[in-house]
């Protein structure tokens, strides 16, 4: 046992050695002034990190991306939990087609969709409002979470739901106590995903959202995409962007640490 626990500590250190490393250039280059050859670090003189927190445009992007990208994660698991589980326990005539039809949002180019998009939603009322952005987020993160999470209920054993039934357990505390946990994993993974993915939206946010709610993207891309901006510039704007990334993706795998094992075994008030 305390060599496998050594074993797993040192994969994780490796891991996040592997993830980590990549990311100190970036580090000191946005901190730096010049980095000449052949010396093995820069010259530090705080880089551009105190004018990119004086600009008025970074914090308030940073939290209308994290609003947006967390109600997308949220929506889209809620929205795709039924189907996800009526594609991944169940067969039917027409189950390829249906999961192909979900496949469709990510075969066509993304542009297409959203100039298309554009014309309905003006007619709709969505256009240039919050409700229009996160439901244009959704026609493409449903469908991935569906496929997803219809992957994860695959190995669902469903015979749980009815022994839970049998013992007395109503419809809500059966989901709570015995669905929710065996599919928990696949949850936690396939929010992260739809967090990630709705995160890093350029062009849908441009021209479907309120021009005066700018996200992350919005602010930071055309900053980085400029040809006069120094590497300190791009260093700093780069971290900025992608933090909040590796924080999701180190409370998913926190939240996935201490799984336990699915089903009613560990009766939590069921009857």
């Amino acid at each position: 046992m305390r060599m496998g626990a050594r074993a797993r500590t040192a994969i994780l250190a490796l891991a996040a050695a592997a993830l980590l490393l990549p990311l100190a250039p970036l580090l000191m280059w946005s901190a730096a002034t010049y980095w000449r050859w052949p010396a093995a670090v820069p010259e530090f003189d705080g880089g551009y990190w105190p004018r990119l927190l004086a600009d008025g445009r970074i914090l308030p992007a940073l939290g209308n991306s994290l609003i947006l990208s967390a109600s997308v994660a949220l929506l889209s698991l809620a929205l795709a939990f039924f189907a996800a589980k009526a594609l991944g326990t169940r067969n039917f005539r027409g189950k390829r087609l249906v999961e192909l039809l979900l496949l469709v949002p990510a075969f066509i180019p993304q542009i297409a969709v959203v100039f298309g998009m554009q014309a309905v939603f003006m007619r709709l009322g969505l256009y240039s409002n919050f409700a229009g952005l996160l439901t244009a987020h959704l026609v493409f993160y449903v469908p991935y979470a569906t496929l997803l999470l219809s992957a994860v209920f695959e190995g669902y054993d469903a015979s749980l739901e009815e022994q839970a039934r049998t013992l007395g357990a109503g419809r809500l505390r059966t989901a709570l106590h015995v669905t929710l946990p065996a599919v928990r994993s696949g949850i936690i993974v396939t929010g992260v995903f739809c967090f990630i993915g709705s995160w890093s939206v350029y062009l849908l946010n441009n021209v479907i959202g309120d021009p005066r709610f700018k996200t992350l993207p919005s602010v930071i891309f055309p900053l980085v995409s400029v040809g006069n901006n120094s590497y300190s510039t791009m260093a700093a704007a780069v971290i900025v962007y992608i933090l909040p990334v590796l924080a999701a993706l180190a409370l998913a795998s926190r939240a996935l640490a201490p799984e336990a094992s699915p089903g009613i075994v560990r009766n939590r008030g069921l009857v």
